[in-house]
């Protein structure tokens, strides 16, 4: 018999993904935004997009600029696992790695070649998002392994939910940009990882849910071993 979900539960697991992934890409953005123009907030508010130096200091504050995101998302979903894990915080440093790997190995190439920064339209935030976001999961599905979790499930769903909310995004500002409206890169960037994040999160979380309420009950009805009877 499969587990009874609360609905306030998802309802909340889902705002934390929404709000984790807009607010974390937003921060990650503007704190590149300091290393480059430090307290300089009419430069950080006119800033469009233009291909990043090929130096070690872009490396290195691409590499930090992914890994804020990764805190933000962790953080934020963390808050809504604990209690259903016996420790959050290997899901964080999952979530973390899964953002680091993304800069290493999405990020540093595009630099290498010179078209990160300046590749137009939303496909870059795209890119950051989905990738960041996918191979963060990829970590937390086998920590959730490691710890006897079956989460394949929620994996797929979640990936499929990452697809979903870029094309979900992709049409709400294609729709403002058909009517002229100009939200500002900021509120763009946070609008694309709210939706990313909040599909992927109302596709996924229940699969994700069912997997840690079975863990538990299989805990529950592990019969105790008496070692002094032994």
């Amino acid at each position: 018999m499969q587990p009874n979900i609360n609905g306030r539960m998802l309802l909340r697991w889902i705002a934390a993904n929404a709000l984790g992934l807009g607010v974390g890409f937003v921060a990650a953005i503007q704190t590149e935004m300091l290393f480059k123009f430090g307290f300089d907030w009419e430069k950080h508010w006119n800033w469009t997009g233009q291909a990043v130096d090929q130096d070690v200091f872009s490396y290195v504050i691409t590499l930090v600029v992914l890994l804020v995101a990764g805190v933000i998302l962790g953080s934020a979903q963390a808050l809504i696992l604990r209690g259903r894990l016996n420790t959050v915080a290997p899901w964080i440093l999952a979530t973390v790695a899964g953002f680091v790997v993304c800069a290493v190995i999405i990020d540093w190439p595009l630099i290498a070649v010179g078209v990160l920064g300046s590749i137009p339209g939303p496909v870059e935030p795209f890119i950051l998002t989905v990738g960041g976001c996918a191979l963060a999961s990829v970590f937390q599905f086998m920590m959730l392994r490691k710890a006897g979790i079956h989460g394949s499930k929620w994996l797929l769903l979640w990936i499929i939910g990452l697809v979903a909310g870029v094309v979900l995004t992709g049409v709400v500002i294609m729709s403002f940009e058909s009517f002229a409206i100009s939200i500002g890169w900021p509120l763009e960037l946070f609008v694309n990882g709210f939706f990313v994040g909040g599909v992927a999160a109302l596709l996924s979380g229940k699969a994700l849910f069912v997997a840690l309420a079975e863990r538990q009950e299989q805990s529950d009805n592990t019969p105790m071993v008496d070692n002094d009877a032994a």
